[in-house]
């Protein structure tokens, strides 16, 4: 829309320019041509004059200040006017006090330079004022000479006289209705320009809101049931055999889980449908609760510290493997000062931190300690997850995790900050989040 708008302005720029242009050539001839008759009028060569100065300056100003435009043809438009009014009116009063003085010989052709203002109305003034400025102009400048004429008809009938009347009178008439048809029809065009631009907008939005909601539903997923389904394909792996009983238990422990996170995203509010007659491809997700992988729901109006601390809590008791052997937890989270956090960022923020603290549960063998701090260091914020498990090994375990690597640097980008997955160096991984706060 906006690239439209300043696809306008520029063509009504040039536009202007051109006619400032060419009304100067044509100010500065009529300047010399009335200077050369013998007895020329007085008005004639102060209009022709101060015309072709105005027209020069608007012209330069113009030029050199492309944004102007709007003021530029105020001034353009009151200046034309001005010179077809004062001729209109003098002439008419000296042809009305003076009997000798014919004003269908003497009055400048201020008809063609009439129908010429109004069509650069057409041109730059808005709809909303278009049709009574042409009105306001008509009447100024063609009232006095149509009023002469009529009191006059030997005059009117003249071959000027005639020319006159019909020029002021019925032409310009039906130019108006022109205006007035021409008004309706921009008014028609705009608001189907209005309502196609609307209509755009709400399915722009819409597929926003779709896309957003499959990537909620899939961080859900990945943070819950795909969770439970690595650890239980990696015991299944390790140790062969698993009794049925446990392993039944831990099936339906993960159909729990996958059926939570569907009845997570029902449109229909209605429990008693069946799931599969209510799934949509836009699944509604109030804006501000937020899931857990291990099926709670936490408030995302809270500070975002509280935030932190619940996350942190509810993802440690998930039955992850490594969790149970942690014996030392340290956490901490300084509260965050004047950043506008929106919804879908606190969202965000809690989702890569459960992510986090899930990859100590699956892949941090042997550890004993965990370090879960948010802290506030040179107008920075750092959030840090630290563990002294075994580490990463190779590049491959770097990368085990493609989604919480990507979730990562995404929410980085996001917040205008850095991502950062790293082995320490003597044993652990550090997973850290940090971007400026001082906006």
């Amino acid at each position: 829309m906006f690239n439209v708008l300043d696809s306008q302005n520029s063509l009504k720029r040039r536009v202007a320019l051109a006619i400032l242009t060419l009304t100067t050539i044509g100010a500065t001839i009529a300047s010399i041509l009335h200077r050369l008759q013998p007895a020329p009028h007085l008005i004639d060569l102060f209009a022709s004059v101060f015309l072709a100065i105005a027209s020069l300056s608007l012209l330069v100003y113009l030029y050199f200040n492309p944004a102007s435009l709007r003021l530029v043809v105020r001034i353009a438009l009151f200046v034309t006017v001005f010179f077809l009014v004062l001729p209109s009116w003098l002439f008419t009063f000296q042809a009305f006090s003076s009997p000798h003085f014919s004003l269908a010989g003497s009055l400048p052709p201020i008809t063609s330079a009439l129908f010429l203002l109004t069509m650069i109305m057409l041109i730059f003034l808005r709809p909303q004022r278009l049709l009574y400025t042409a009105i306001a102009a008509w009447v100024a400048i063609a009232a006095p000479i149509l009023i002469y004429l009529i009191l006059h008809p030997v005059e009117m009938l003249t071959a000027r006289g005639m020319d006159l009347l019909i020029s002021l009178g019925p032409a310009m008439g039906v130019q108006i209705v022109l205006i007035f048809f021409y008004n309706r029809l921009q008014n028609i065009i705009d608001r189907l320009y209005a309502e196609r631009l609307q209509y755009y907008s709400q399915i722009i939005e819409r597929q926003s809101i779709r896309q957003q909601a499959i990537e909620q539903a899939f961080t859900q997923i990945h943070n819950g049931p795909l969770q439970t389904l690595a650890v239980l394909l990696r015991e299944v792996q390790k140790e062969q055999t698993i009794p049925n009983s446990e392993l039944l238990q831990r099936l339906t422990e993960l159909n729990t889980e996958i059926r939570s996170v569907g009845q997570n995203l029902r449109t229909d509010e209605d429990p008693a449908q069946p799931l599969a007659t209510s799934f949509s491809l836009e699944p509604t997700i109030s804006e501000s609760v937020l899931r857990l992988g291990e099926g709670t729901c936490v408030n995302l109006t809270s500070p975002l510290h509280q935030l932190f601390h619940e996350v942190y809590v509810l993802t440690l008791k998930r039955n992850l493997p490594y969790f149970q052997t942690i014996q030392i937890k340290v956490r901490n989270f300084a509260p965050i000062d004047n950043f506008p956090f929106t919804l879908e960022l606190k969202r965000d923020l809690c989702l890569w931190l459960e992510e986090a603290l899930c990859n100590v549960g699956k892949h941090a063998e042997g550890v004993t300690r965990i370090v879960v701090t948010g802290e506030q260091l040179n107008s920075c914020y750092i959030l840090k997850v630290e563990d002294n498990g075994i580490g990463l090994k190779t590049a491959e375990e770097n990368l085990k995790d493609q989604q919480g690597t990507q979730l990562g640097y995404a929410l980085a980008e996001k917040l205008g900050g850095r991502f950062q997955r790293s082995p320490l160096p003597k044993g652990g991984v550090r997973c850290e989040l940090c971007w400026s706060i001082k906006r």
